[in-house]
């Protein structure tokens, strides 16, 4: 995450992947609160930007965005929050559920799970049950 965070945001980056780190080293952040974390930062970004001032249609250029890289930052700390907070709930869940597997040869009581498909023919028939063992022909 350190690596990440300074490869994206250079020193300033690595400095706030260092404070992230130290945060969480005595106790973990519960993958909730670094997800509301995320919220508010992401929640703040329009205002940090509203608070520099909009620039004109004369001076709208990319200077504009280069000029503040605050806006950068906290985008990039936000998403770091948020994806480590929803690997953290996955890995808190145990991760998808496995897929079901044969049942126990005990586990029904001599019943089967699923009866077998009839045909249109059975289905037709259902009321003359022990009229005839097969399908109807055509």
């Amino acid at each position: 995450m350190v690596v990440l965070l300074w490869l994206l945001g250079g020193l300033a980056g690595l400095l706030l992947g260092v404070v992230i780190v130290v945060l969480e080293l005595p106790h973990p952040l519960a993958p909730r609160r670094l997800l509301i974390a995320a919220l508010l930062l992401l929640l703040a970004l329009p205002l940090v930007v509203l608070a520099r001032g909009l620039p004109t249609r004369a001076t709208l250029s990319a200077d504009f965005a280069a000029g503040s890289l605050l806006p950068h930052l906290l985008a990039g700390v936000a998403v770091t929050l948020l994806v480590l907070g929803v690997l953290r709930d996955v890995r808190a869940q145990g991760g998808p559920p496995a897929p079901p597997g044969p049942a126990p040869p005990d586990a029904g009581h001599g019943q089967r799970a699923l009866a077998p498909r009839s045909t249109a023919g059975e289905l037709e028939h259902a009321g003359d049950a022990g009229a005839h063992d097969g399908p109807t022909p055509r």
